[in-house]
């Protein structure tokens, strides 16, 4: 398995992780040292292109039916649509929220050592680097079902509404993250899971995205700011939990002896992220 150890980036971003930090600027955070489990920072204090009613496969969405490396996937000669990618005309690249989307969505889907470079409006190029792998097929091949959801639980993950930098700790069933935790992230703070490339997915309304979270164990210990737990403003997802809106109460823990970790399905979704916060100073 591999793994990676906690690294806050110097370099603050703008917009949306293993372990996550939230704030607002352009370039990704800086890249995480391959070591001992699975860490980020989040730093996407929104989905740029995300609405509740036409998800990212809209005329500023993300295409899913092409590669991200290739001439039609995410594509400078043509926009970020469902069959033609990401132009340098409209959409995405022509903003610093989108491309810092682009970035974690790159950042999610790519392994550490892959990357893909592509132009802004004015022929400016920006390399987007990956990091976690959780779908590096994507890179010049269809992102299907399964993608979108590991992909789409791995952006909800890494927002910061509050546009602050706060470490996290994330694990999940994907073999490129896995279950091993962190003592220095003792307070599971909640699970995240959809599909935000699409509507209607899952037996949602027709015209909404799935986009949702539940709580951890912990998501009212050391509450920071922008994170489950904080009365966030303007969270793109929802818990679709009744009552107090425990992930244990409804979702599938992972198999023995990970139980304690996290999830690996809920609410009809098989593909969960979960999230740990750092004790409080």
């Amino acid at each position: 398995m591999q793994f990676r150890r906690p690294l806050v980036s110097a370099a603050l971003m703008s917009s949306l992780a293993v372990v996550l930090v939230g704030c607002t600027g352009e370039a990704p955070p800086d890249s995480v040292e391959s070591h001992e489990m699975i860490a980020t920072t989040n730093g996407l204090s929104s989905i740029n292109g995300l609405g509740t009613s036409n998800g990212l496969a809209t005329s500023n969405g993300l295409g899913t039916s092409n590669g991200l490396g290739t001439s039609n996937g995410l594509a400078t000669s043509n926009g970020l649509a469902t069959s033609n990618g990401l132009a340098t005309s409209n959409g995405f690249m022509t903003t610093s929220g989108g491309r810092a989307t682009v970035a974690y969505l790159v950042r999610c889907a790519l392994p550490a050592n892959a990357s893909i470079t592509k132009q802004d409006q004015n022929g400016t190029s920006y390399t987007f680097q990956g990091e976690l792998g959780l779908a590096p097929q994507w890179q010049t091949g269809a992102c299907g079902t399964d993608c979108q959801e590991t992909i789409s639980a791995c952006m909800l993950a890494h927002i910061n509404t509050a546009g602050v930098h706060i470490p996290l700790w994330v694990v999940a069933q994907d073999a490129s993250v896995g279950w091993s935790l962190n003592a220095a992230y003792p307070n599971q703070e909640g699970s995240f899971f959809g599909n935000i490339f699409v509507t209607g997915a899952h037996g949602v309304p027709s015209n909404t995205v799935a986009a949702y979270y539940c709580n951890g164990i912990a998501y009212n210990v050391d509450v920071v700011p922008g994170r489950i737990g904080a009365n966030q403003n303007g969270a793109p997802y929802k818990d679709p939990f009744p009552g107090s809106g425990y992930c244990k109460d409804t979702c599938t823990p992972a198999d023995k002896p990970n139980q304690s970790a996290g999830y690996k399905a809920c609410n009809g979704w098989n593909h969960v992220m979960t999230v740990w916060r750092q004790a409080g100073n």
